[in-house]
């Protein structure tokens, strides 16, 4: 395994994207949600939203998607409690990958009336789906596969890890 950022890299760069939501007048005019795509995300998304001076609403949601890296059917296993109907939604995701995870909560929450769903991810694959993603850092698709910082490996360790590794030979 190697690391791919620092401890001290990873939040600056959290740092940064809280100061792009922070200064968003949009984000003044509307009320704001943070939603955190369990489980891959409660790391990255407990350090984004202590960095938000805004008045935000929180929740989570769990959907199931693959089953070890093979794709399967998107489906709810823990839906959303807050209302978005009328919000601003930030989606946030450990990783963005093949982005079908990520447009299928998007439409599902503008279904559901939110005035606008933005991702953000702490790495972004560069995909068709969704074409752009506030994020920490940017791959292409063939890159490796990482762990740590909330993602796990295929046997559901290596969350804990407190930054980003990419694993060898993967």
């Amino acid at each position: 395994m190697r690391e791919v950022i620092s401890e001290q890299d990873l939040q600056d760069r959290i740092s940064k994207l809280a100061s792009i939501i922070n200064n968003d007048e949009f984000n003044l005019k509307r009320p704001v949600v943070f939603v955190g795509i369990l489980n891959g995300a409660f790391m990255f998304f407990s350090d984004l939203v202590k960095k938000i001076n805004l008045p935000i609403e929180i929740d989570f949601v769990r959907v199931k998607s693959y089953d070890g890296q093979n794709r399967k059917e998107i489906k709810f296993t823990k839906d959303l409690e807050v209302d978005v109907k009328g919000k601003h939604v930030y989606l946030v995701d450990d990783i963005i990958d093949s982005g079908h995870t990520m447009k299928f909560l998007m439409d599902k929450f503008s279904e559901r009336g939110a005035i606008h769903v933005t991702p953000i991810t702490a790495i972004y694959k560069e995909n068709l789906v969704i074409p752009e993603a506030l994020c920490i850092l940017k791959y292409s698709q063939d890159s490796p596969w990482f762990v740590g910082y909330g993602m796990d490996h295929e046997d559901g360790t290596c969350r804990n890890i407190e930054t980003i590794l990419e694993l060898d030979g993967k």
